[in-house]
């Protein structure tokens, strides 16, 4: 295949942005939404159903969990500012009441509120490319308003938008505390750890890189030799974080139980027993460490991530870490 000529490629850019992309998510609304809602649905039992539900219910890929939870604030941002009423219809692969509970806001659903009665209710789909510019900020607030027009529906949206980066830890708090059962899991880490804001964390996110875990759309593998040298690397900044930081216990978050199991032989390290998992996949009954390790982010006193070279960055530990209002520091090493 000819690679496409550099003079086009703005061209082309601008096309898709402008329409192809807008396209794309009536596409998608047709080919694997509308199948649920017909007129023969039942009729939710609200006197007033008209709201903003935030799904995630399995019926396509909603992403990872930070993914999730910053599209969950954004709309909750969006209906707070537009006097509208939100919901989270969050029931795939676990139900999120199970982790998070509502804090100050009640987003939760009752039997029977939620319709997929085609005349009172639409889904919608919306999906965010990874840019994060001020165009793209632009481009999601005006898309979330054209399409969520009629203020007499209940929307179901399926979305990763996220436009509303500088009130997330406002609206996270708002939306969520812990669980009772998540809280106690806590308070007894923080034991180890030494007590809120004591200790540090580390992050490190290696998807398929070290070949010990499943992610939904597979990637590349290293061989022995550079997966040995990748963890060895890792390994070493996680030494020089705690060598600036004396004293103080580690909290290690990761996708890789390999690099967990070294990490953990450092004597101030601690990490969350636990099955890791990636939540957009159904092959966990258990997410339990994965929010533990979200919540603990927050209440250190400053969050590391480690993104030494071929390492995917993510935002989990951003997310985390902006929800507990802890200085982020990402390290970019080639």
């Amino acid at each position: 295949m000819s690679k496409c000529p550099a003079w086009l490629v703005p061209l082309k850019r601008e096309v898709n942005f402008l329409f192809f992309r807008r396209y794309r998510y009536r596409r998608v609304v047709r080919r694997h939404l509308l199948k649920y809602y017909t007129e023969s649905r039942p009729l939710s039992g609200l006197d007033d159903p008209a709201m903003v539900v935030a799904m995630s219910d399995g019926r396509l890929l909603h992403g990872g969990l930070a993914d999730r939870l910053r599209s969950i604030a954004s709309f909750y941002h969006f209906c707070k500012e537009d006097g509208r009423r939100f919901a989270i219809h969050f029931t795939w692969p676990f139900p999120l009441g199970e982790y998070l509970v509502p804090a100050e806001y009640d987003w939760r659903l009752k039997e029977g509120d939620l319709t997929y009665n085609s005349l009172q209710a639409e889904p919608v789909y919306m999906d965010n490319t990874g840019d994060t510019g001020a165009r793209e900020i632009e481009f999601e607030k005006a898309t979330v308003a054209g399409f969520l027009q009629d203020r007499n529906r209940q929307y179901h949206v399926y979305s990763s938008f996220y436009w509303c980066e500088d009130s997330f830890a406002d609206d996270f708090r708002e939306l969520f505390k812990p669980s009772d059962r998540m809280q106690a899991l806590v308070e007894k880490e923080l034991e180890r750890l030494g007590g809120e804001r004591r200790f540090v964390s580390v992050s490190a996110r290696f998807l398929d890189l070290l070949g010990d875990f499943r992610e939904p759309k597979p990637g590349r593998q290293l061989d022995d030799d550079e997966r040995e040298s990748l963890i060895t690397r890792c390994i070493d900044q996680l030494q020089s974080i705690h060598s600036q930081n004396p004293g103080t216990k580690v909290l290690v978050t990761s996708d890789s139980v390999t690099f967990l199991g070294r990490a953990l032989q450092l004597d101030y390290v601690v990490s969350p027993e636990g099955t890791i998992a990636h939540v957009d996949t159904d092959v966990c009954s258990d997410h339990t460490k994965t929010f533990l390790d979200f919540l603990l982010i927050g209440k250190g006193y400053h969050a590391w991530q480690l993104r030494i070279g071929p390492m995917y960055g993510g935002n989990f530990s951003l997310r985390a870490a902006q929800a507990g209002n802890v200085p982020f520091t990402r390290l970019r090493i080639p």
